[in-house]
């Protein structure tokens, strides 16, 4: 009742929309996954080669015996460049390292490209949930009138949807930042999308000095916390979903990563 036909139409498209931008996310999410597993393959067999060099390369000793000087030159390991690597295993983890040296531009490249491409997401949907987060303020001043012509009820459960899409969205993208260590990228991000605006919209002369004379600061703590309640109720969601997110990747020497979204950028 009180709906018309074009707004379920509108509903119907932010739906599509929404459920567009969660695919894109968790298809930069896999990328980043399947970048990741790339990465510490070729780690992997760099490390292997470099381990099996060590074991093969004998020590330097001075003789004098001809026959002894050959027999030790024949347990030095060939470079990777040489078609007759030592046989069995070793030679499969040569001929694999090999493969994986040739892809690694390749590898390197698509690091850089998906990172990229999920910054650029995450920038996309930060601002979106700004839009978004305006919009239903805008809409609380007109509530009386909404409760009237009967829509608000649908309204507000479309916005709901929208910021639940969102908060998926958003968090498939940090994850995949995560996953390739580019906590500093998400900062980066979130600083020039989502804090940066509110400082620029609350920051001035006048509301640094209020209470005070002029040079004193006296507003500071209060613009302080008025930035931080802005914070709070806009992006608060985010952060509590990306808490702990980058402090659980599987590289070992990443674990230590801290990762603050609201200072740091």
């Amino acid at each position: 009742r009180g709906v018309d036909l074009g707004e379920l139409d509108d509903l119907s498209d932010d739906e599509e929309d929404g459920d567009e931008e969660l695919d894109h996310a968790s298809s930069l999410e896999r990328a980043a996954y399947t970048t990741l597993h790339l990465l510490q393959e070729l780690q992997s067999s760099s490390a292997e080669v470099s381990s099996i060099t060590m074991m093969g390369s004998p020590a330097p000793v001075a003789s004098d015996n001809a026959d002894m000087d050959a027999s030790n030159n024949t347990n030095i390991l060939p470079s990777l460049n040489d078609s007759m690597t030592g046989g069995g295993i070793n030679g499969v983890i040569m001929e694999k390292s090999r493969f994986l040296m040739k892809l690694a531009p390749r590898i390197r490249r698509l690091e850089s490209d998906t990172a990229k491409c999920l910054v650029g997401r995450l920038e996309s949907l930060l601002a979106k949930v700004r839009h978004l987060i305006e919009e239903e303020n805008a809409d609380n001043d007109n509530n009386d009138h909404d409760n009237n012509d009967g829509r608000g009820g649908n309204h507000n459960n479309r916005q709901q949807q929208e910021q639940q899409t969102l908060l998926l969205t958003i968090a498939s993208c940090l994850r995949g930042l995560a996953l390739l260590s580019k906590g500093s990228d998400a900062e980066s991000a979130f600083a020039r999308v989502a804090i940066m605006p509110i400082l620029r919209s609350k920051l001035s002369m006048g509301k640094l000095d209020e209470g005070g004379s002029r040079g004193e600061c006296a507003g500071f703590f209060f613009l302080l916390d008025d930035v931080a309640n802005t914070v709070r109720s806009m992006y608060g969601p985010i952060l509590r979903v990306s808490e702990g997110m980058f402090a659980n990747t599987n590289d070992s020497s990443a674990n230590n990563m801290e990762v603050d979204l609201v200072t740091c950028g």
